[in-house]
């Protein structure tokens, strides 16, 4: 494995993620980092950053312990927290057919789950859960239904938002996580279709390191199909699960 010495951009880059990112992690002590210089310029290890993600080789020899997957239940199917899918739907009916069943089992389960979406969306998606039998106000006052804020700003913002937001939302309540993030609200919130594949492709690299499964639905009448493409692509563990299920 390479000895190369990374600085904080290039450790971004390589994580696909923010600087900022890399920076807050440094100082959660969640990632490794060497101090030099007399501005304490940070410097990261490949074989940090590549333990980090998850994907360190044993070393030759090394005991090694087999520990059951960590999983949420969908509809039948084992889904491995740190999953970030995507669904498609053509209808206002399948908009909430996939999402509310994904936050009806896990508040039926006793798991947070986390609505991002408008005023409008997310009144459409709590009626839909309260005639599924989900007590939407007793869910939402325990804080096991946790509604991150939506505002305007860039990728690095919504990702540094939302950073802070699970850590404070499961301080009492580690995992496992559910998130839906209502994509057309994600659109509006970073004003291009760019802007949010931009968002997604950190997201990729960030929910595999979270005790979450991140579910985004995209309407398929609102984005064009180079974009659809490109983000099925970003959510490439929704191949490994029967992927019809995931249209509506």
């Amino acid at each position: 494995m390479s000895g190369r010495v990374l600085t904080t951009r290039e450790a971004a880059r390589f994580l696909q993620v923010s600087e900022a990112s890399i920076r807050r992690w440094t100082n959660q002590g969640l990632l490794p980092a060497s101090r030099i210089g007399h501005r304490r310029a940070r410097r990261f290890t490949e074989q940090d950053l590549q333990r980090f993600m998850g994907t360190t080789p044993a070393a030759p020899g090394a005991a090694t312990r087999v520990a059951e997957p960590e999983v949420i239940t969908m509809k039948g199917m084992q889904v491995p927290l740190g999953s970030h899918l995507a669904s498609l739907y053509g209808t206002d009916a399948g908009r909430l057919g996939l999402a509310v069943q994904f936050l009806r089992e896990g508040l039926l389960a006793g798991q947070t789950c986390m609505l991002y979406a408008d005023a409008e969306s997310r009144a459409e998606y709590l009626h839909a859960l309260a005639s599924e039998g989900v007590d939407v106000d007793a869910a939402a006052g325990s804080g096991l239904l946790a509604f991150p804020p939506v505002k305007p700003g860039s990728a690095k913002q919504w990702v540094a938002s939302f950073e802070r937001f699970v850590a404070d939302a499961t301080r009492d309540r580690p995992g496992p996580i559910r998130f839906l993030g209502d994509t057309i609200t994600g659109l509006a919130s970073v004003k291009s279709a760019v802007e949010l594949l931009t968002l997604e492709q950190q997201l990729s690299a960030i929910v595999r390191r979270l005790p979450m499964v991140m579910l985004c639905p995209y309407d398929v009448r609102a984005f064009d199909g180079p974009t659809l493409l490109e983000g099925l692509k970003l959510h490439f563990d929704t191949f490994d699960h029967r992927f019809g299920y995931f249209l509506s």
